[in-house]
């Protein structure tokens, strides 16, 4: 009698144990098994190696946890009828339940959730011996479950995706860990990616640029105003740019008397880039050619405008201060109640970060002046409006066809 009240006390901690083991090993981050695999302890390694097989692994923990509820079920029932008889065998199987329910399964996974890793690592070596031992019975079972998986789900997408590792991050802002201005940055870092050149692109309209017949001391001037540390030359109109010129080396020139010595003679040779591009691509040949500026061309050989090193910075890192442009901030700023003033060239990314906008657009449309002018089919007069699920836009400022300014009002 002792003996089997004994045996029934090991077979309910066994399956605590089993419970335990399993919410442990679910529960365990991606940062703890690769901290667990460089290791120097060997449990640590040993229980790293076992995540790497989750389909044996819990069907392991599931065995060795149904024997023990099973085979406590059986020795209660038994003790049931020795002591009490058959009457009292329905008493006793809601009693063992609630037993199993608490001390089995709802405590030991509280407790495993809060000590994860060490579970895992007291664990390891009895759940591989267990995996050996059980090997035929689990090769069986696992190959049943995984073709009935595939009737209904088809193939087990196990691959880390990039939505997992967003996801991941936006955790860590909501639990404090992470900065929400790192959170943004990893976003953008991925964002790169799928950018086309074209949607950081100062456009042509915007382009300071000078005539390379122009001489030093002419747009001397106009360069002290500016404060552009590098500017485009162009040949016989704006849109036909033919070289780039440094600030510093007209400096340099008439520091030396050359005044009137013209720009094409001391320009250097332009960087071309195709506005498909990719920004991550431009960027990593910026790093290896060393270049800061890249004059960005349409499918036609068009100018479409400039971009610069800065400006693929400014997409991973943020905008940075410079008093002679606009901020970021200063593109989406706050009006009346439930009103927005929106600058023409605000991107999408930037709409979506700020006020949560997810427009659908052609793949050529980058701006929300472009979404204007998209979604009605004409170049947008003053007073123009748009309607969305979430509120309307409507164009308040129009300059020389460009719409400049735009208002969003949300719903209420």
């Amino acid at each position: 009698m002792i003996s089997e009240i004994i045996l029934l006390s090991f077979l309910l901690l066994m399956s605590g144990l089993f419970s335990s083991t399993e919410t442990a090993y679910t529960s365990l981050s991606m940062f703890q098994i690769q901290s667990m695999k460089k290791s120097r302890n060997r449990r640590s390694r040993c229980a790293a190696r076992l995540t790497k097989k989750p389909e044996v692994l819990l069907t392991t923990l599931l065995i060795g946890n149904n024997l023990a509820n099973i085979g406590a079920t059986a020795l209660s029932t038994s003790l049931t009828i020795q002591i009490l008889g058959n009457q009292f065998v329905g008493y006793m199987t809601g009693i063992l339940t609630l037993f199993i329910l608490i001390f089995g399964e709802v405590t030991p996974k509280q407790i495993a959730l809060a000590k994860n890793e060490a579970i895992s690592k007291l664990m390891a070596y009895p759940i591989q011996v267990m995996s050996y031992l059980f090997r035929p019975v689990i090769w069986v079972i696992s190959g049943i479950s995984s073709f009935i998986t595939g009737l209904f789900s088809g193939q087990v997408m196990k691959a880390f995706t990039l939505d997992n590792l967003l996801q991941m991050v936006s955790l860590g802002e909501n639990m404090g860990i992470v900065e929400s201005y790192e959170k943004q940055m990893v976003k953008n870092v991925f964002r790169i990616n799928d950018t086309p050149v074209k949607g950081i692109t100062t456009y042509r309209t915007d382009v300071f640029c000078l005539d390379k017949e122009a001489f030093l001391d002419e747009v001397l001037p106009q360069i002290l105003q500016k404060d552009f540390s590098r500017i485009p030359v162009y040949q016989d109109n704006s849109e036909h740019i033919v070289g780039v010129i440094l600030a510093k080396d007209i400096m340099k020139a008439l520091s030396a008397g050359e005044t009137r010595v013209k720009l094409k003679e001391i320009m250097n040779e332009p960087f071309y880039v195709p506005e498909t591009r990719m920004v991550h691509d431009l960027f990593h040949q910026f790093k290896i050619e060393n270049l800061n500026m890249a004059i960005v061309l349409d499918e036609y050989g068009g100018l479409t405008g400039i971009v610069t090193r800065e400006d693929v910075i400014e997409e991973i890192f943020g905008e940075m201060y410079d008093e002679n442009e606009e901020t970021e901030n200063d593109k989406i700023l706050n009006g009346q109640h439930n009103e927005w003033i929106i600058q023409g060239d605000t991107s999408f990314y930037d709409l979506h970060d700020h006020l949560g906008l997810d427009l659908e657009h052609d793949i050529k449309t980058l701006t929300i002046s472009g979404y204007m002018t998209e979604k009605l089919g004409i170049i947008p007069r003053l007073g123009a409006t748009v309607n969305l699920p979430e509120g309307e836009l409507k164009v308040t400022r129009v300059n020389h066809n460009k719409i400049e300014e735009i208002i969003f009002k949300r719903k209420e």
